[in-house]
């Protein structure tokens, strides 16, 4: 064997060692993040349930309702019963907290963000505002919706949204164009998208529902007898996550399930304080 070959196969060992090594490190980290509602705080554990912490952060006036995650940074909103303006944001490891990163909007509850933008649904306004991802540019009248949104989630081409006055979950496209208000009928607060499917909590937050991306195939039933009360749930390829936020407060678990709706675990980690907004990372919202 020459030494050039002897080189090159050397070379391709510690590529695949490099690459089987970034992949057990992304796989490590992996993670569910929420708000707590009842005490201002932001908890993480690994999707597995493992390593929870209560206090990855303290959220103090910024509150926490909905939330969400790109690779850099977690934004949540600061839905407080009706008189919050703010959208905040650190970065995944609870450093870097910018409690007043967009200011001025209308109690956001729901957030989301993609490559180029963070998007929010305020429920005591009637609009879904859009800013760019540093901050900037500011639109808090980008979609008009009315009262009672709150959940948000954004793919590639479209914007949607939960609406628990009208009872419908709202779409249009990803410029704010041709918005339809009763997209999909079915109460709820919270969404999530995954693959190609739209899933959302049920009006009594003991369920979960599910439809297809085009509106249709509505599932009211697709995970049933969840204890407490549901307010926002995340997804990635693999599982659903959800917050039992109990009565106003009182629910103490993070929930799990397959992506299919089996395997439901109602406890995968316990001890939370009024669990509420919830995401996943490598997931949506």
């Amino acid at each position: 064997m020459t030494k050039k070959r002897i080189f090159a196969e050397a070379m391709a060992a510690v590529l695949v060692f490099g690459a089987a090594h970034q992949a057990l490190a992304a796989k490590a980290k992996q993670y569910v993040y929420w708000t707590n509602s009842n005490d201002g705080s932001i908890g993480r554990a690994s999707i597995a349930g493992k390593h929870a912490s209560e206090t990855l952060l303290t959220l103090g006036a910024a509150g926490g309702a909905g939330m969400t995650l790109d690779n850099t940074y977690i934004y949540w909103t600061g839905a407080n019963g009706g008189s919050a303006t703010t959208i905040a944001r650190a970065k995944l490891d609870g450093s870097g907290v910018n409690a007043s990163f967009i200011t001025g909007a209308q109690n956001p509850c729901g957030v989301a963000v993609d490559s180029a933008h963070i998007y929010w649904g305020g429920d005591v306004g009637s609009s879904i505002g859009r800013a760019n991802l540093d901050g900037s540019g500011v639109n808090q009248n980008f979609i008009t919706t009315g009262t009672g949104v709150c959940g948000v989630a954004v793919t590639a081409s479209h914007i949607y949204w939960a609406n628990y006055q009208s009872g419908q979950i709202g779409r249009a496209n990803i410029d704010g164009s041709n918005a339809k208000q009763d997209f999909i009928s079915g109460r709820s607060s919270g969404i999530a998208i995954e693959g190609k499917y739209i899933y959302f909590n049920t009006s009594s937050g003991t369920g979960i529902a599910r439809a297809t991306m085009n509106g249709k195939d509505v599932d009211p039933n697709f995970i049933t007898g969840l204890n407490g009360q549901i307010a926002f749930i995340a997804a990635d390829k693999r599982y659903i996550f959800w917050a039992d936020w109990g009565n106003r407060g009182s629910g103490t678990t993070i929930g799990r399930a397959n992506i299919d709706g089996s395997a439901v675990n109602q406890s995968l980690v316990q001890g939370t304080k009024g669990g509420f907004g919830i995401a996943v990372t490598g997931g949506d919202p």
